[in-house]
């Protein structure tokens, strides 16, 4: 595929529809995201600052918000993050995955660049490559000088400088999930799940007490339902939604609550997570990689886990 294709779609956030007669003369940056994805969250900065410094200059970026999870095809859950995340360039739902079709895409987050003329000369799948990036859009609007490199050097990894092997990412459902319990998912039904005697797998759920089990995620049923993970990693992200408006679980570390050194954004000081919508949390971040067991356990009312994602990133000495 060489030229843009139309994008297809009806629901837009932040902007009326855009035909390929609007993005004529125009470079466009398509972004393929979707807003419980920790990758796609990690490039918005990047993306942020190519929409301030070059929507004068002719730069269109669109957002094509194509869903992981059933929760993400809601609009309010999309409109909710777009302004959380302080998104004011247009965003496309793409809940059928037409647009993502049409492009023949694999990958969040991926990025599409075109030329005024319409043809998608640069791609890149993934985090990282921002320099090559912006580098390639000032091209494209004619701003390749090289006595301005300093207005698009900028640094790869702002998450972390050096990367070690993290636990890939981890999903709870039974279409993607992979449980340590000896008798396997119950799908679609409530079961009660007795721990292995087997030690923990990293990369590996297990759960016990009573849970619900559907292809995305594992509902707890039981205020003393547990479920646990072996990891590594210097991040530690869940993918959560509450049964119900708002629902809380106990973060555990090793059996402890988590301490002030390694406690994510997300978590409290007494080691809880608010759920108050369906979406991506920050349990762990640490200066260093750790590597041991995270347990979740309902505080209040009932919680849905559907993924764990990891970052072995760890900030410069």
């Amino acid at each position: 595929m060489t030229k843009l294709p139309e994008i297809k779609g009806h629901v837009w956030i932040g902007s009326e529809p855009i035909t390929l007669d609007d993005l004529s003369g125009k470079v466009v940056l398509i972004d393929f995201w979707t807003y419980s994805c920790i990758n796609c969250l990690r490039t918005l900065p990047y993306l942020r600052e190519w929409h301030k410094k070059y929507k004068d200059d002719g730069l269109v970026i669109i957002g094509i918000h194509t869903p992981e999870f059933e929760f993400e095809m809601d609009p309010v859950n999309v409109e909710k993050a777009i302004k959380e995340y302080d998104i004011t360039w247009p965003v496309l739902l793409d809940n059928e995955k037409e647009n993502w079709d049409n492009f023949e895409n694999q990958y969040w987050p991926a990025k599409y660049l075109t030329d005024t003329k319409g043809d998608i000369v640069y791609t890149h799948f993934g985090e990282g490559a921002y320099a090559d990036t912006e580098r390639k859009i000032r091209e494209l609007l004619g701003m390749n000088n090289p006595d301005t490199k300093e207005d698009w050097e900028v640094n790869e990894h702002k998450h972390g400088a050096t990367c070690g092997v993290a636990t890939p990412e981890t999903y709870c459902g039974y279409m993607r999930g992979n449980l340590m319990n000896d008798l396997g998912y119950g799908e679609d039904v409530e079961e009660v799940y007795v721990k292995s005697d087997l030690p923990l797998e990293e990369g590996r759920i297990q759960l016990e007490g009573k849970f619900f089990a559907t292809e995305e995620y594992v509902e707890s049923r039981d205020p003393k339902a547990e479920l646990s993970l072996l990891c590594r990693g210097s991040e530690i992200n869940l993918v959560l939604s509450p049964v119900g408006k708002e629902s809380s679980v106990e973060i555990l570390w090793n059996g402890k609550p988590l301490t002030k050194e390694i406690r994510g954004e997300d978590v409290t000081e007494d080691s809880s997570v608010i759920i108050n919508r369906p979406g991506l949390f920050r349990i762990i971040k640490s200066k260093n990689a750790v590597e041991g067991t995270i347990t979740i356990r309902p505080g209040s009312g009932k919680f849905r886990a559907h993924a764990f994602t990891f970052s072995g990133c760890v900030d410069s000495m």
